[in-house]
């Protein structure tokens, strides 16, 4: 299963992605949502196209669309057929398009949202580890911190809160600190996603990510973990299947 992608962004129809996603035996994709309008169209994915389900959010990137009525959109939306969680929210600073400030804010109040409506958060964090940690301590619900990049203490840190890690293509490349410490994730905690079309895995890098890549991460991590691909593929599944209340059969 690829927990996180951007079908609204790929070089190819969504109905194709998921076509030979399928083909490639990844059985169901989260969709995740950048701003309300991307998380508008990815509603009406979820709604439309059998094992596709969404979350609905806004990027750090976007923190510019921070209102009250980007907040009730959201909450809306959280309510469409398929929204599975509220994201991706959380804090960027390598690329800081928005100051700091304008990233917590709108990132609190997410949370804050998602403790209301009692759904999971997809969490984007870069540069940021111990401010995003902070803010999620006021989080009651599920956190996935997806395209997790830590090392060992922020593994750690995660662990003991029970968080859920997302590995994307990057744990796959060269030097990847994450891929030295993979052991220490929590099994029934861990997730395999593309961030398509960004991270592609190694064996396909310089071309643009698409879902179905997510197998190359999965046989990555089932080799540092030293157990089968079909293993890892059936656990990080049903971990997504609990964190988001997926309606699969394992």
């Amino acid at each position: 299963m690829d927990s996180h992608t951007h079908l609204l962004m790929l070089d190819v129809s969504p109905e194709e992605a998921v076509r030979e996603a399928a083909e490639a035996g990844v059985g169901a994709v989260v969709n995740v949502g950048t701003g309300v309008e991307d998380s508008r169209e990815g509603a009406r994915l979820a709604s439309r196209m059998p094992n596709v389900y969404s979350a609905v959010g806004i990027h750090p990137h976007n923190a510019g669309e921070h209102s009250t009525a980007a907040l009730e959109a959201l909450a809306g939306l959280a309510a469409e057929p398929g929204v599975v969680a509220l994201g991706e929210v959380g804090l960027d600073y390598y690329r800081a398009r928005w100051p700091r400030e304008a990233q917590r804010a709108l990132f609190e109040e997410v949370v804050s949202l998602a403790n209301d409506l009692r759904m999971p958060l997809v969490i984007h964090s870069r540069r940021a580890f111990d401010d995003t940690m902070d803010v999620l301590k006021g989080a009651r619900g599920p956190v996935v911190l997806h395209c997790f990049e830590g090392g060992e203490r922020e593994i750690r840190e995660a662990s003991e809160r029970g968080y859920y890690l997302g590995l994307a293509g990057n744990v796959t490349y060269r030097g990847s600190e994450t891929a030295r410490f993979v052991h220490l994730i929590d099994p029934e905690r861990l997730l395999v996603e593309t961030d398509a079309p960004y991270l592609s895995p190694q064996p396909v890098r310089g071309r643009p990510n698409v879902p179905k890549n997510v197998v190359h991460t999965a046989r990555f991590v089932a080799q540092r973990l030293g157990v089968g691909g079909e293993e890892l593929a059936t656990r990080t599944a049903r971990n997504a299947r609990d964190v988001f209340r997926l309606p699969l059969e394992l």
